[in-house]
């Protein structure tokens, strides 16, 4: 039995033109979490060179005794930051897949942009004023305040872009399917006719 083409299962309709289905925002928060693991480890292999370029001006060790070092500490960063970062998604997930059902009227995507970044900002802080307070309960000893705003903003501007990344990844494929350039929208819509109702609980 053949199908419905691929644009006749499309969420979206000109009165909702960024509406879009579980599976897609699924596939966006997968999308942003991989993006946030690349950006992490893409900034620390920035720090590292640029620490030891900065060393060697300085007259310093020339041996590049931080990249040296990357690799096992990417490494531990990565298995510390995959599963703390998994958790704070899915932890958050909700609250972000409401404001994107409340958007889905609207059609400009700067203002997607920037309800993401902002979404995304706060999420990366939050997270990490939360690990701060699990260290003090746990040790006593809290970092100095310039330092854990240092890591606040690290991780806002982290969590921001890789938000958006995810989203912008998601709408993009999303276009592909309804323009019939892919034929995974067949897929997704089988999958998705029983979230129907949990889509339009977001409305409440």
């Amino acid at each position: 039995m053949t199908g419905a083409p691929a644009s006749t299962l499309s969420p979206r309709t000109p009165d909702q033109p960024m509406a879009f289905t579980r599976d897609e925002f699924v596939m966006g928060a997968v999308s942003s979490w991989l993006f946030f693991l690349g950006l992490l480890a893409a900034a620390e292999v920035s720090v590292a060179v640029v620490s030891d370029v900065m060393g060697s001006l300085r007259g310093g060790p020339s041996g590049f005794s931080s990249v040296g070092l990357l690799g096992p500490v990417l490494l531990i960063s990565l298995l510390i930051a995959a599963p703390i970062s998994g958790i704070a998604a899915l932890l958050t997930a909700p609250v972000i897949r409401r404001l994107a059902w409340r958007l889905r009227t609207r059609r400009s995507p700067w203002l997607h942009v920037a309800a993401h970044a902002a979404i995304g900002a706060a999420v990366g802080a939050i997270t990490i004023a939360v690990l701060q307070l699990l260290f003090l309960l746990w040790t006593d000893a809290a970092a100095p305040l310039p330092q854990f705003a240092g890591y606040c903003l690290i991780a806002a501007a982290l969590t921001a872009a890789s938000t958006v990344l995810g989203w912008a990844v998601t709408v993009r494929n999303a276009r592909r399917w309804d323009s019939g350039r892919s034929t995974a929208r067949r897929i997704q819509a089988r999958i998705d006719r029983d979230a129907v109702v949990e889509d339009e609980a977001l409305e409440l």
